[in-house]
């Protein structure tokens, strides 16, 4: 963490970069967010992508193992960058922050309309059918 404090005072980031820590509520956070970038080398299952999709956040992740491109959906929910792969994060970065308010809308809602699917009540719903045939 102090690295990473150190760095953020080296390029002169302090009014743009906050860290804030452990908090029990991301959900007001991730309501306000203009983009939800997702860096993981690793992800099981991607529930923070879900977290983000139910916020109505705009979504940047890599595209790590297990999950994010199953909740991505070929970019239809967000975007999907090169895991460890800057040159390439830096292009999607791009690419996304340049789409018009209509391409935005459409993206999170997709990605909204996506995380409903990993609810406990489908859960229950898709057990359900299973039992019963």
């Amino acid at each position: 963490m102090q690295n990473l404090k150190k760095l953020i005072h080296t390029k002169n980031l302090e009014n743009n970069i906050f860290l804030l820590g452990h908090s029990q509520n991301v959900f007001s956070y991730l309501s306000r967010a203009k983009l939800f970038i997702l860096s993981s080398l690793w992800e099981d299952p991607g529930w923070v992508l879900l977290e983000a999709a139910a916020s109505n956040t705009l979504i940047l992740s890599s595209d790590c193992k297990n999950g994010p491109s199953e909740i991505i959906d070929n970019n239809n929910a967000g975007q999907l960058y090169k895991s460890d792969d800057e040159q390439d994060f830096i292009n999607k970065f791009n690419k996304i922050m340049s789409l018009d308010k209509a391409q935005i809308n459409s993206k999170k809602l997709f990605a909204k309309k996506k995380s409903y699917s990993y609810t406990k009540f489908q859960h229950f719903k898709n057990l359900e059918e299973i039992i019963s045939i």
